[in-house]
């Protein structure tokens, strides 16, 4: 596993805001210095060139006597005169002490160029250290180089004394203006964390909940009376469709219970003639013995729609369970063997290494297994083999393209239920739709259903804190998976 690597930039917005203020602050004082010091470093020098062209004296002009033997030392100074012969050799110096003797090294010139550079100031290193001299050079009456130098030493200590205070003061002022940046910063912000603060108590539930009036001059204000104008639509849009959920959830219980009087009736009816012919009472014919057989079917179905909308309709009024002490492998054993009578010329394998208990609603756990092996048995062709799993693990398997619920959090052991078929499979596209209430897939066979058995298993799986997923290859069959906490 590779280590994660440090972020360099803050995620807030205050603190980018305040990197940025810093860092364009930085940039500021780095580049106002440099060109203090260049501009600094650039006066300096022109007032040295200045002193050494006025020593200089005129071109040809010897240069001042050396002191005679026995005369005080001369006074530390930071000039020196002297000559070069037409070899480049020093012949005679004035302003060198016995406690400074450098002189500014000349070696990299020959007396030939240093003749043509006269009257032009260059600088060039010095024989002792590694400060600088600036040179004026000029022609000697007897061919040499008369050489005027003054040392930068002077010029250097001024720079970096005043690149000490621009760094001292930098650092300073950028401590300052850091802090009012952060006090600033965290100012301005303030409404957008009230804001913020209530868009998370919105998402905890209190619908209700609205952002602080504010200055509607102000961008977050605007924002914030904007902010109100869309909350106070969702909410009524909410309580529009929890008002029109209600209802429609009621017709559906109340139209559902309505209907099992006449689907009872048809039911009774057909189950009458079906009689009265065994008794001779009715006369026997083989169109109307088709025609009743229609009858008895699509009233099957038709009641079977209507038990599974009186489910939902209940399920979602009161989502109540009984949970029990349950042993899946056994709950899905007698599941196996229910549909095993059902479809004789299937292949139904059952899979359980070992026992796995549950608390849960046994019998919203058999519907949700009966469901899930009834669909691979009627959507498949004839003899559609079907394997059922039951186990137990610590890593829950991925969902798959659809899902249904999800696990807590800090859920350490879970129970594996899968329903795997080699069906003619399910188009990527329709997965999304599969637990959608009356949503019915493509059936090759034609045998759809009502589209409402899968979102029955759902909605129980789900209410037992899981998940239910699918995944499916068209032409390599499907595989359904519930996952149940166990802990």
């Amino acid at each position: 596993m590779t280590a994660r690597r440090p972020r360099l930039w803050p995620r807030g917005l205050g603190a980018r805001l305040t990197v940025t203020l810093l860092a364009l602050a930085a940039l500021s004082l780095v580049a106002f210095g440099a060109a203090g010091t260049l501009l600094l470093r650039h006066w300096l020098t022109d007032e040295v060139d200045q002193r050494l062209t006025s020593l200089g004296g005129v071109p040809g002009e010897e240069l001042p006597p050396r002191p005679e033997p026995g005369q005080p030392p001369p006074f530390p100074t930071d000039l020196r005169t002297f000559a070069l012969d037409a070899e480049g050799e020093v012949r005679r110096v004035v302003g060198r002490t016995a406690d400074d003797d450098s002189l500014p090294d000349l070696s990299g010139w020959s007396p030939t160029e240093l003749r043509a550079r006269a009257g032009e100031p260059f600088t060039a290193p010095s024989t002792v250290g590694d400060g600088s001299w600036r040179v004026l050079t000029g022609l000697a009456p007897d061919g040499g180089v008369r050489v005027v130098a003054q040392s930068l030493a002077d010029v250097e200590s001024t720079l970096g004394r005043l690149l000490l205070i621009e760094t001292v003061v930098g650092l300073a002022a950028l401590a300052a203006l850091g802090a009012g940046a952060v006090a600033t910063v965290r100012l301005q912000l303030r409404p957008l964390r009230e804001i913020e603060r209530t868009a998370q108590a919105i998402a905890g539930g209190e619908l209700d909940r609205r952002v602080p009036d504010q200055d509607p001059a102000t961008e977050t204000g605007r924002l914030g009376a904007a902010l109100n104008t869309m909350l106070a639509e969702l909410a009524q849009a909410l309580r529009e469709r929890d008002a029109s959920a209600e209802t429609t959830r009621r017709f559906v219980a109340d139209a559902s219970h309505e209907l099992r009087t006449p689907l009872s009736s048809i039911v009774g009816f057909a189950a009458l003639y079906r009689q009265g012919r065994r008794q001779g009472v009715v006369v026997e014919d083989a169109r109307t013995e088709r025609w009743m057989s229609r009858i008895e079917e699509e009233a099957e179905r038709m009641g079977s729609m209507v038990d599974h909308l009186l489910i939902l309709s209940r399920f979602d009024e009161t989502p109540h369970l009984q949970p029990s002490d349950v042993e899946l492998g056994e709950l899905a054993e007698l599941v196996v063997q229910s549909a095993r009578v059902r479809a004789p010329d299937s292949r139904i394998e059952l899979r359980v290494p070992e026992p796995v208990f549950a608390v849960a609603d046994r019998e919203r756990v058999r519907q949700v297994l009966e469901n899930l092996v009834g669909n691979a048995l009627t959507h498949g062709p004839p003899g559609t083999p079907v394997w059922v799993a039951v186990e137990r693990t610590d890593r829950p398997p991925a969902p798959g393209p659809a899902v249904v619920g999800a696990l807590p959090p800090g859920v350490a052991e879970v129970a594996v239920i899968t329903v795997r078929d080699a069906g003619p499979g399910i188009a990527g596209d329709e997965l999304p739709r599969l637990f959608d209430r009356f949503y019915r897939a493509s059936a090759p066979r034609g045998r759809g259903g009502a589209g409402l058995g899968l979102a029955i298993s759902a909605a129980f799986v789900a209410a037992h804190d899981g998940y239910l997923t699918v995944s499916s290859t068209v032409g390599r069959g499907s595989v359904f998976t519930v996952v149940l906490p166990l802990g």
